[in-house]
C-alpha cells in the first residue's frame, strides 16, 4: 500500500464516532493504466467530513510528503503535489456557508500534520514567488493553520481528530 493510502487509512481510524467521513470514489482509469486515457473526470478532493455535533461539513484534500515542503500547481499543466483542479474545487465549495474547505498535510520529516484552510492556502500562494511552500513559510506568513496532534503507535500514527473538530 502506498504512503498516501496509509495516511488516509490512519486518518479514517482517527475519526470520532460522532463524525462521518466519506471518501469520494476514485475516478475510473483506463484498463491499461495509460495516463492519456480516462473514463471520467478527476475527483474534486478526497473526503467529505460531517461533524454532527457542530453541524459543519468539511471538504478535505489529504496530502503526505516525505520532507518539510510541499509543491503545488499554479495553473493547469503544472506539476505539483497539490493539483490545480483540487485548489479550484475547494475554492468553489468554499463559497457555501457551513462548509470548511482545505488541506490536511502531513510533513513526515518533521512529524507534523496540519490543517490549512483554502483561504489561508490562497493567501500563502499569492505571497510566494515559488511553486512550493515549507512549514517555516506557514509560520513566517502567520497563517491560520491548525496543528493536528498525532501519536505514534508502533509504526503508524493516530491523529487527534476529535480536538481538531472541536477547534
Amino acid at each position: 500500500m502506498n504512503v498516501g493510502k496509509i495516511f488516509e487509512e490512519q486518518i479514517k481510524r482517527s475519526i470520532p464516532d460522532y463524525a462521518l467521513l466519506y471518501r469520494l470514489p476514485d475516478a475510473a482509469q483506463s484498463f491499461d493504466k495509460n495516463k492519456s486515457l480516462r473514463f471520467s473526470k478527476k475527483n474534486p478532493f478526497d473526503f467529505l467530513l460531517w461533524d454532527s455535533k457542530r453541524h459543519i461539513l468539511y471538504a478535505l484534500e489529504l496530502k503526505t510528503v516525505k520532507g518539510s515542503s510541499i509543491s503545488f500547481e499554479r495553473k493547469n499543466g503544472d506539476k505539483g503535489n497539490i493539483h490545480y483542479h483540487q485548489i479550484e474545487s475547494l475554492n468553489i465549495w468554499n463559497r457555501y456557508d457551513g462548509i470548511i474547505c482545505g488541506f490536511i498535510i502531513e510533513f513526515r520529516k518533521i512529524e507534523t500534520t496540519i490543517f490549512l484552510d483554502i483561504d489561508s492556502f490562497n493567501s500563502l500562494v499569492n505571497s510566494l514567488n515559488k511553486k512550493s511552500f515549507n512549514y517555516s513559510d506557514l509560520i513566517k506568513n502567520k497563517l491560520n493553520y491548525k496543528i493536528i496532534s498525532q501519536k505514534k503507535i508502533r509504526t503508524r500514527y493516530i491523529y487527534d481528530m476529535d480536538s481538531f473538530l472541536q477547534r
